[in-house]
């Protein structure tokens, strides 16, 4: 879900930051900034939901507790005046930025119409690969095995999360570091 595609006042030049909010209000606190003006993306997938008595194709955030603001460095720290916004992720002291290709690849990836599953489990890095055909066309991640099947894993790093997406083996190339 995107909320307000447009940048806050002022925030050309500016990055993509993490914020944690308190448990299962996602939802809110993305409206609630949309409100204020302040560019929100919330990754939300389908699942199916069970209760007693019916089942229902629901919407959940893809990390939960975590969305993404768009801000100005200086001013993302007035994100957190917004009610069930509890803090900005941070690396060294200072809020750690998610990179634009990372955000695009969760777009892309939600988009499709592949399964995924996530994990917090730390991989042993392998050899960077790119999806060179399909659905998932563009995307760069890490090659690695997994329960013995080949897939394809993107880390967001500042999460501390895993998106492990299962792809066939020929649409994958290695990736070219450029140095």
């Amino acid at each position: 879900m995107v909320l307000n595609d447009q940048p806050i006042l002022g925030a050309i030049g500016g990055n993509w930051y993490a914020i944690y909010t308190r448990s299962r209000c996602e939802k809110k606190v993305a409206k609630l900034m949309t409100r204020d003006g302040i560019q929100v993306y919330l990754p939300l997938r389908k699942t199916i939901r069970q209760w007693s008595d019916r089942k229902r194709l629901v919407e959940v955030p893809l990390f939960n507790s975590y969305l993404f603001v768009y801000s100005l460095p200086e001013l993302i720290i007035n994100v957190l005046q917004v009610d069930g916004a509890v803090y900005v992720v941070k690396f060294s002291g200072k809020p750690a930025i998610i990179p634009e290709t990372q955000i695009e690849n969760l777009k892309i990836l939600l988009n499709s119409c592949s399964e995924f599953d996530i994990s917090t489990e730390d991989f042993i890095a392998g050899e960077r690969v790119e999806i060179t055909e399909g659905a998932l066309c563009g995307i760069n991640g890490v090659f690695v095995e997994y329960r013995g099947k080949k897939r394809v894993l993107i880390r967001l790093d500042a999460l501390n999360q895993n998106l492990v997406i299962e792809v066939k083996a020929g649409l994958l190339h290695k990736k070219i570091e450029k140095s």
